[in-house]
């Protein structure tokens, strides 16, 4: 079975376990599940933006082809996904996470965040990032793909950790 095979399957298996439990999960989804080359996000959930297209659009990253029980990580990402379908919770709001303990009956577990089971050391994010800042305060580091060309960006951003200064590293 292909990959997108495998997204289909799981697509389609995850949207009916959650009609099954009474999650109103949205008609309007295109489905066709696209394959993202994401490097921060295991998948996204977005509204079309082309007039007269109110279809949902779901992307699942290639990265979750890469853990180790990876069907099961798809599943649990497809399930996040299309619990944004529904109405009032295409943010983390109390309504997603009140979906998300529903789909917990079925095994499904629905996290706002989760970690990769094969975690890169520091030194090959730092490697790979083309951007890397570090608090003043903590030491705290940051990798970045992209960063903002605004000139004095770096002095309206604070750590996330103690609201200390950042600086430009890499």
């Amino acid at each position: 079975m292909s990959e997108e095979e495998l997204l289909q399957y799981i697509f389609c298996k995850a949207r009916k376990d959650l009609i099954s439990l009474g999650i109103p999960v949205s008609d309007d989804i295109d489905p066709k599940i696209r394959i993202s080359r994401a490097q921060r996000k295991w998948g996204s959930c977005k509204l079309s933006k082309k007039p007269g297209d109110h279809r949902f659009h779901i992307s699942i990253s290639e990265n979750c082809f890469k853990e180790p029980d990876h069907i099961n990580f798809i599943r649990n990402t497809m399930a996040h996904e299309l619990i944004h379908t529904v109405e009032g919770c295409f943010n983390h709001g109390a309504g997603f996470k009140a979906y998300g303990k529903i789909a917990e009956k079925l095994g499904y577990e629905i996290t706002v965040s989760s970690k990769s089971a094969v975690e890169k050391s520091d030194e090959e994010k730092f490697n790979e990032a083309k951007h890397v800042l570090k608090c003043t305060e903590c030491g705290q580091m940051y990798y970045r793909l992209r960063f903002p060309k605004a000139r004095g960006y770096i002095n309206k951003i604070r750590c996330g950790r103690c609201r200390g200064r950042l600086i430009k590293v890499k």
